[in-house]
């Protein structure tokens, strides 16, 4: 500190400060003093008893907090009066108090009493000492109400968004490799950019740098410029839309905030992100989305710590600590394009995929496991090797959060304490592209599939018509064809549910009354015991051998002839679903144990519609499996599966739980190719070829009892006619098995594969045909004996009216329209064959003839169930 001499030494623009009573004290008293930039100018026991003018620079009044730390709370320029506050007030000077030179300042230095007297003796000097107070309380003011409306601000922009940061590793790589220079760039005020693929863990870097520095108990805010979620950033990323220029306006007003005329004459202020973060640490989640203009002003308001809002000529200070991530290559940045992320080169962190630490994976893998099994609530489930190889050989394009999160859905979906390979899906492909149109884009149908009351209403519905129906089975006449519940599940129960399958997948089991009933039992009493892993790994030959059950059941019993044993069996079935769902968790009846559910199942596989879930928003945004695990108001999936799991439409019955369940809009309504399924599936299982194909041989045993060979198969083998079917049953099963098993030899040759994987992959082919032979069977009797509800309804009713709406098919017609049916299916078969041959390594050539021995096979199941048709229904007339 320096003091001057004289009057001569003072420039006229200081002199013109000082008020001409104190003139007098800069020539007897020599009463200026410099104050270097830093300085402590008044304090605690620093110029006790002395009034101090500012003349030039400025210097701030600043509190210090409980850890020592400056905060300024006022800035004083020329002109202001200041001193110690007790001659003021009476009050000592706080002991966390300072006023600090901001600048080099020099200031005039005035005793009390000579202060004292010059206020009593010089009016002029008292008035334009209380102008300047009022000035200084109006200013005051004006601070406090910028700083309510910033923190109005800034808690408005903390509750719209999601600060809280999850404990996320990033593995050995960051704490060997990037620990030092992360911690000397924490220790510094300088930018940091950080660079990484998708998932690696950018933001949780940054927040490690945010706190290890000594801004850490600032305001951390974050933009994230990759989300078009947020009202505040929609403008910003919305890039289709919008030319250059609209962009970089949208986004200075984001970062700068803007300033508008206000209906009341004056003007008003919205901070942005950098001033909301003055003094903090701004995160820029995505910054490449940012124009070259706006990076560079930002880039200019970070190094000069100033800024102007949008609409507003004025310069405001705000010192912000930047760190911004990008997913862009180094290669990728430049100079014209991403200039502010060009500058920060030199300051950058960049992340290494995950593909390229494969030795860290099985470390992040063990501590995903324990920290979501203790989330869930779950035993930790063991780890087999073939798992843990499967996950190191996985690519992981999502990096650490798409492991996070496929090991957090993997512990809600293993059974048995065990995560075996099957419950780690790592295909999950994108759901809407080609041969597929989402509806769901339809308001309409988005809203009755989301409805609390979808699907109870058709439940509530379907439910007291099954008890008239069994009602009906059990007291009404004997004959079918007087019967009208028999009639009506013959004639049109059957038909519809082909139909159905078809046209709605497996949505009939949504309304199934089999299935309701069981559920309503679950709320009574229900031990949610895990359905027997052996069990529920083998599921599609259970299933198969629940669906020919079914079909030997009906042709040994003659069931279409027997109201009474239809409503011994539908009762059965109804009884054992309510002790199934009970007993096991979820509607373990309907996907495992079902013959009629098992059918609809396999034959929703080649339906025009399918509930997918979409692979982007899965990996990308969920972490709670609320289409698994359900929510508060709602249950999670019937049958257990996880959206992302779900590749298959006999997993699914259309019941639109994780619809609504899912907060992310992830789960799509598709109408897609039919049969699509069959040639894309990835995950197919040897017993669902073996039930298709053993529908094909079931359908033939119970259609060939009326063909001569049957009657010579019967000669040869002494006893009871049910002996009789069972074996034709068993060989006819045998016969279309090792027709596929022939064509499969043959095939696996050319594809270099084992009989095994190509029975699996083309036994699927055979459905369409499977699935044609099926609904010609059943319509006949809805051409045939539909006609008779009619007839029957107006004779039990005394409506002479439905007698006119009687169409009689002839024969001919009735077999044409099966032959129809049973050609489109085999034209479906050859499609699926090709398709599965074309996706093979080989060459075209060799591609083509390797599905043509089963092409061949599936030609010759047409010719025996067009011949079996005929015999069964007009063999006979």
């Amino acid at each position: 500190m320096t003091k001057a001499s004289g009057n001569d030494q003072i420039p006229a623009e200081i002199l013109r400060i000082i008020p001409p009573a104190f003139r007098l004290l800069v020539q007897e008293k020599n009463g200026l003093r410099d104050f270097p930039a830093g300085e402590t100018i008044l304090g605690p026991g620093k110029h006790n008893h002395e009034i101090l003018l500012l003349l030039s620079g400025e210097a701030s009044v600043v509190l210090r907090d409980d850890d020592g730390q400056r905060i300024s709370v006022d800035t004083l320029g020329p002109g202001d009066v200041f001193g110690e506050i007790h001659f003021f007030t009476g009050i000592p000077w706080n002991s966390d108090s300072e006023l600090v030179a901001d600048e080099f300042c020099r200031a005039l230095v005035i005793s009390e009493q000579d202060f004292e007297q010059t206020m009593r003796t010089d009016p002029d000097f008292s008035v334009s000492l209380v102008k300047n107070l009022v000035r200084k309380v109006m200013r005051l003011d004006r601070s406090i109400l910028k700083m309510k409306l910033r923190r109005r601000a800034l808690q408005n922009l903390i509750s719209q968004r999601d600060h809280i940061f999850q404990d996320f590793v990033t593995g050995n790589y960051i704490q060997k490799r990037l620990a030092s220079r992360a911690e000397e760039f924490a220790h510094s005020d300088g930018p940091v950019i950080i660079i990484g693929e998708t998932g690696v863990g950018k933001e949780v870097l940054a927040y490690n740098i945010f706190s290890l520095s000594h801004h850490c108990k600032e305001v951390f805010l974050k933009v994230d410029l990759l989300s078009t979620l947020d009202s505040r950033s929609a403008d910003v990323t919305n890039e289709s839309n919008k030319s250059e220029q609209e962009m970089t306006e949208a986004q200075i007003r984001l970062f700068f905030g803007y300033e508008e005329p206000s209906g009341d004459g004056g003007t008003k202020e919205i901070p942005g992100y950098f001033e909301l973060s003055e003094d903090g640490t701004l995160l820029v989640r995505g910054i490449e989305r940012l124009t070259a203009v706006t990076q560079m002003k930002l880039l200019e308001s970070v190094a000069t710590e100033t800024f102007r809002r949008h609409g507003s000529m004025r310069l405001q200070k705000a010192k912000v600590r930047l760190i911004a991530t990008t997913r862009l290559d180094p290669s990728q940045i430049t100079l014209e394009r991403h200039p502010l992320i060009y500058a920060l080169l030199d300051r950058a962190l960049t992340i290494s995929p995950l593909r390229t630490r494969r030795k860290e994976i099985p470390e992040l893998v063990n501590h995903y496991i324990k920290k979501y099994s203790l989330e869930i609530g779950k035993e930790r489930p063991k780890l087999p090797k073939e798992t843990l190889k499967a996950l190191v050989n996985y690519s992981w394009p999502g990096n650490h959060l798409e492991l996070a999160t496929t090991l957090k859905r993997a512990i809600l979906v293993a059974a048995g304490g065990i995560i075996h390979p099957h419950d780690i899906y790592f295909h999950l492909k994108k759901i809407e592209g080609s041969g597929r149109f989402n509806l769901l884009r339809f308001p309409r149908i988005r809203q009755t599939l989301t409805s609390p009351l979808f699907p109870a209403v058709l439940q509530s519905a379907a439910t007291p018509l099954f008890c008239i129906l069994l009602i009906m089975l059990f007291l009404g006449p004997s004959d079918p064809l007087k019967n009208p519940a028999a009639l009506f599940s013959w004639a049109l129960g059957w038909p519809i549910l082909m139909i159905a399958a078809f046209l709605f997948a497996r949505f009939w089991c949504s309304v199934c009354p089999i299935g309701t009933v069981g559920e309503l039992a679950k709320k009574v009493f229900s031990l949610e015991k895990p359905f027997p892993v052996f069990l529920k790994h083998h599921s599609d030959f259970l299933m198969a051998g629940a669906a020919l059950a079914v079909i030997w059941f009906e042709a040994v019993t003659d069931i279409r002839n027997s109201p009474l044993i239809l409503a011994l069996l539908l009762v059965t079935m109804l009884a054992s679903a309510v002790v199934i769902s009970m007993i096991f968790e979820r509607q373990s009846w309907c996907l495992y144990l079902c013959g009629l559910g098992g059918m609809a199942g396999i034959f929703a596989k080649i339906s025009m519609v399918e509930l997918r879930a979409d692979r982007n928003v899965c990996i990308s945004q969920c972490v709670t499996n609320e289409c698994f695990v359900g929510t508060s108001t709602s249950e999670g999936c019937p049958f257990g599966q996880a959206g992302p799991r779900l590749h298959s439409n006999r997993l699914c019955k259309l019941c639109a739980s994780c619809l609504k369940n899912c907060p992310h809009g992830g789960i799509n309504l598709n109408l897609r190719i039919p049969g699509q399924e069959l040639w894309e599936e990835r995950n197919s299982n040897t017993g669902t070829s073996f039930l298709v194909v053993g529908l094909i041989g079931g359908l033939f045993s119970e259609m060939g009892r009326r063909m001569p060979l049957y009657d010579w198969f019967a000669g040869f083998v002494p006893g009871p006619d049910i002996l009789h079917f069972t074996i034709f049953f068993i060989a006819s099963l045998i016969f279309v098995n090792l027709v596929v098993i022939a064509a499969s030899l043959a095939s696996s040759r050319v594809y270099r594969e084992t009989l095994t994987e190509n029975y699996t992959r083309f036994g699927l082919a055979l459905l369409p045909l499977a699935f044609a032979c099926f609904l010609a069977f059943h319509i006949y009797y809805l051409l045939n004996l539909g006609v008779q509800l009619p007839i029957l309804v107006s004779t039990y009713l005394d409506f002479s009216v439905f007698r006119q709406l009687v169409i009689k098919v002839v024969p001919e017609t009735t077999f044409l329209i099966q032959q129809i049916l049973i050609w489109c299916g085999f034209a479906g078969t050859l499609v699926v064959a090709f398709k599965l041959g074309n996706g093979m390594p080989q060459e075209n050539t060799k591609k083509m003839f390797g599905s043509v021995p089963h092409m061949l096979a599936a030609l010759i199941f047409a010719l025996l169930q067009i011949q079996a048709i005929w015999f069964y229904f007009f063999g006979t007339q």
